[in-house]
Order: C-alpha cells, then sequence, then structure tokens
C-alpha cells in the first residue's frame, strides 16, 4: 500500500515507534530542535500523530493539501480556520481523555469538509486498532 503521495509525521522523539509505518507511508526525517522537515512535493495526503500533527497544522497554514489526517492531536492549538486542507479527519482514541475534549473543541474551527473518528478503546499510540482505522480511511480516501 505505500504511495509516495501519502507523508506521516510521528511524534516528538517516537520515530522508532512508528518505524513499522514505513511500510504504508513515507515517513521522513524530523529535526524536533528546529522543527524541520521535507515533505515532499505531491504529497496529497499529510498525516501527523501528536506532535506530528502539530507539524503538519503549521504545514497548512503556507501549503495546499488534499486530505489533512491529525491524529491525537496535542492540546494548545487555539484554532485551524486558516489551515489551507480541502478535507480534515481527526483520529483520537477513546481513551484520550483531555486530548479528545481538546480536539472536539478545535474541530468546530475548521472551515474546511471535515470529520471526527474516535477510535474505541484507543490510546495515544497507533497500534492496533488505532493503526487499522489510520489505514482504512486512507483507502477510503484513494
Amino acid at each position: 500500500m505505500k504511495n509516495k503521495s501519502v507523508t506521516f509525521l510521528y511524534g516528538q522523539g517516537l520515530k522508532k515507534d512508528f518505524k513499522q509505518l514505513e511500510k504504508y507511508f513515507y515517513v521522513p526525517k524530523i529535526d524536533w530542535n528546529t522543527w524541520e522537515v521535507k515533505i515532499p512535493k505531491g504529497t496529497e495526503i499529510l498525516i501527523g500523530f501528536s506532535m506530528g500533527a502539530t507539524l503538519a497544522c503549521e504545514y497548512c497554514l503556507t501549503h495546499k493539501i488534499e486530505h489533512l489526517i491529525l491524529c491525537s492531536l496535542m492540546p494548545g492549538i487555539e484554532t485551524l480556520k486558516k489551515i489551507k486542507a480541502k478535507n480534515v479527519i481527526f483520529l483520537v482514541g477513546e481513551e484520550e481523555g483531555w486530548t479528545l475534549s481538546e480536539v472536539r473543541r478545535v474541530y468546530k474551527t475548521v472551515k474546511s469538509k471535515k470529520s471526527l473518528v474516535v477510535i474505541p478503546k484507543g490510546r495515544h499510540d497507533i497500534s492496533g486498532t488505532y493503526q487499522k482505522k489510520l489505514i482504512e480511511t486512507i483507502e477510503n480516501i484513494s
């Protein structure tokens, strides 16, 4: 399923935890000291997890993206009304408490087409059901 038009931005300090996703997505190296990352031209689906979701939001302030998937977006984002994505999909685990309530709040500020997927029994990691739901979400886009 690996497609170079799908880029995944992992959370801060967690690259090793997402090695298994490299068979599905392009996973660039992120310099968390400078927040520098090279997102390839032609990326149609940009996925961010945790702090990677925050980085994906920053990228979409200045770059147009067809589909932005925000997984377990870290609290602290005040608004997403200026992002340049045609479609924004939020994935968040049911057991993520504060993150879930913050995602629901920020969801209301998105002006693009949007959807929210709450993953039953999901926690703050992309494994098991969470990973399956992410891959299913991407397959439904393609």
